[in-house]
């Protein structure tokens, strides 16, 4: 018997094409009770328009059957990108050699001859199932990885955009002494910002691979580090980075590394639509059993429309970096994902009297 799946799984959905009903009603009842849902088709058209219409995990199917063969309906399953990964496996009382591998070539991955034994059915289906699960984890993986991937280079091409940029500008002889500094402050801004970014991915990767835990960290060291980090960066915007009272009094688990990213990225973002001479707090707060640490600041602040897209990747919102910083759209996005692998969350909040409020919440140590 197969494994029943834990509390609020989905049950594996599987398939089921005869144009026998007797058959149907026999292989239906060998998987219900084994804890598989059925979803029957008593012919080839029909079955292939549920597995499109709604994928199934697995497809039990009947190799003769009347106006559309299984042979036909496999075809059309594999021609199909969104049925193509769907395993197949035929029943099928035709055991000839050549029927079978024939079967085979058209991309079934197993037959069960008529009549068939209860347990080898079974034992047939669970294996493929299990073997299914596997491709889709290790797809999921690979994408995850190559998600990860472009967001490293898309953030670091554009540091060093910006650093070739400002090194080609001051190739010029004539520049003003004024701009050259201007200039140089802002190759080292991206510099800085970028070995930054790649060693807390780097960091993060350490971690995953050691499963390192999450370990109490102070929200008054975090902001002072965060603001050691930035201050250069603040101060040629002439913006005033403050921690708020009581922020020194909360403590929460989590990464080291992963929660400084997040920070960072939060009080960047704050810098880059800041207005020159305003100011930008870093507030650590809590409630119930969770400590929230804020970044607020006196920008333009998010519209309701932007609001939907922004921790989507590769979204860039309405407002403009004033002083008309590089804007990736990717850095909330991972930045989220980073809250979150700690057991946390980040959002947005409108500001009183104007503004954002980016909060990162983590639990209370």
């Amino acid at each position: 018997m197969a494994d029943k799946p834990g509390v609020g799984a989905p049950l594996p959905v599987v398939l089921v094409i005869d144009d026998q009903d007797a058959n149907v009603r026999l292989v239906g009842q060998l998987l219900s009770r084994a804890n598989y849902e059925v979803v029957p088709a008593m012919s080839g058209r029909e079955g292939l328009e549920l597995a499109v219409a709604s994928a199934p995990d697995l497809v039990l199917l009947d190799m003769r059957m009347p106006g559309m063969t299984g042979f036909e309906v496999l075809e059309q399953l594999r021609d199909n990108p969104a049925t193509r990964d769907i395993p197949v496996v035929f029943l099928t009382a035709d055991n000839e050699r050549d029927s079978l591998t024939r079967a085979f070539a058209a991309g079934a991955v197993d037959y069960i001859t008529k009549p068939f034994v209860s347990e080898e059915l079974l034992a047939r289906v669970r294996t493929h199932l299990e073997l299914k699960q596997s491709r889709d984890r290790l797809a999921r993986v690979a994408d995850e990885r190559q998600q990860v991937a472009d967001i490293v280079s898309h953030d670091l091409r554009n540091y060093f955009a910006n650093v070739l940029f400002a090194a080609d500008m001051l190739r010029d002889p004539d520049l003003p002494v004024e701009t050259r500094l201007r200039l140089a402050e802002s190759i080292r801004t991206s510099a800085d910002s970028g070995v930054l970014f790649l060693q807390a991915f780097l960091d993060q990767q350490g971690q995953q691979a050691q499963g390192t835990a999450v370990q109490p960290l102070r929200a008054g060291e975090l902001f002072e580090h965060i603001i050691e980090l930035l201050q250069r960066q603040a101060q040629v915007k002439q913006i005033m980075l403050r921690i708020a009272p009581a922020s020194e009094d909360i403590r929460v688990c989590g990464h080291r590394a992963g929660t400084i990213h997040v920070l960072q990225n939060m009080v960047s973002n704050a810098l880059k639509y800041s207005p020159a001479g305003s100011e930008v707090s870093l507030q650590a707060t809590h409630r119930g059993p969770h400590g929230r640490l804020s970044v607020l600041d006196r920008g333009p602040g998010i519209s309701p429309r932007d609001r939907e897209r922004l921790f989507q990747r590769y979204v860039r919102l309405s407002p403009q970096p004033t002083q008309g910083e590089s804007s990736t759209g990717l850095g909330l996005a991972l930045a989220k994902q980073r809250a979150r692998t700690m057991g946390g969350d980040l959002w947005y909040d409108d500001r009183d009297g104007g503004g954002s409020m980016f909060t990162l919440e983590l639990p209370l140590a």
